[in-house]
């Protein structure tokens, strides 16, 4: 039987808008506040998403990694629930009789496409978005995507999602006086993307169609100096790292200490705030939208006080 455990991780969303300052080459950049996000979403609702015939509502987006889907179930008491799709392949997928065990075609139009997708909660009063991840399906950057592709062109409003963990590591690492390395280790995903993280051509040919590899990147400062011209820059290289590699990203680890003392090695995934849900009942078949929306809602309304203390305001 498939497993029905799935893994829930929480980012704090922010928008953040660059105003030219008058006669000057500077900007000012200011941070929407959570009622403001929200406007800024109900907005794309209401104008830029189209009626599906169940009531639903739904936008295209394009990345720089894909086609995305976006279709809000629905929208209310400060809460968004979404389901994120991307194209699959038609010929990856085959229905199979599980009594036979004979396969067929999945029946389609000429004008369907076959779609992976997984769901996420954003809760505007606190600025979480609760993500479920699953294998395949868009990463959480579409919900970047979807704000920073559908707001108002000139605006210069860039939305922001940072992975929510708890805060002690960092706050010990940033009070740290040198950050010597940062590592990351990633499994070896699709072809397109190890295109996009800039291999060589030596090494892309040597490990590309594989599943069991991973590859290590080390950024390692000289020696007795800060890699980092600010050590709370740390932060948003975790959350850059974590958007960037999703469920692929492996290790991550962090190589900290004060003048005078040994470097010391920190798991910086043991420190992520995530959570693991069962979808509906074991005895049940295929999971319906309120398996996920309850998984989701469930989850959030349980942690959220202790999510709101590993967020910085």
């Amino acid at each position: 039987m498939v497993s029905k455990t799935r893994k829930v991780s929480f980012y704090r969303l922010s928008l953040e808008k660059q105003t030219p300052l008058p006669e000057t080459r500077t900007v000012r950049v200011t941070q929407l506040n959570n009622s403001e996000i929200e406007d800024c979403f109900r907005e794309i609702y209401n104008e830029k998403m189209q009626v599906l015939s169940d009531n639903h509502k739904a936008i295209n987006i394009t990345a720089s990694n894909g086609h995305y889907v976006i279709e809000a179930i629905s929208f209310e008491e400060h809460r968004a629930f979404l389901k994120i799709g991307q194209q699959n392949p038609s010929n990856t997928v085959a229905l199979r009789d599980r009594t036979t065990l004979e396969t067929e075609n999945v029946p389609m139009r000429e004008s369907q496409l076959l779609e992976l997708y997984t769901f996420c909660l954003i809760d505007f009063e606190s600025g979480i978005v609760s993500y479920i991840g699953i294998n395949g399906a868009p990463k959480i950057s579409a919900v970047r995507n979807l704000f920073d592709q559908t707001l108002k062109p000139g605006e210069n409003t860039s939305a922001h999602l940072a992975a929510i963990m708890t805060d002690d590591i960092l706050q010990v690492l940033v009070r740290k006086h040198i950050i010597s390395k940062v590592s990351v280790t990633v499994a070896v995903p699709e072809d397109q993307i190890l295109s996009d993280i800039g291999l060589d051509i030596e090494n892309f040919d040597a490990i590309r169609n594989v599943r069991t590899k991973t590859a290590t990147y080390k950024l390692v400062g000289r020696r007795n100096k800060n890699i980092f011209t600010s050590s709370s820059k740390l932060a948003e290289m975790i959350a850059a790292i974590k958007i960037k590699f999703g469920d692929n990203l492996q290790g991550l680890t962090a190589n900290a200490k004060d003048y005078n003392e040994k470097s010391q090695t920190y798991d910086l995934l043991q420190y992520n705030f995530t959570k693991t849900v069962v979808l509906g009942r074991e005895d049940e078949g295929l999971l319906t939208l309120d398996d996920f929306k309850d998984a989701l809602v469930n989850t959030y309304d349980l942690y959220r006080t202790e999510l709101l203390r590993y967020c910085r305001s």
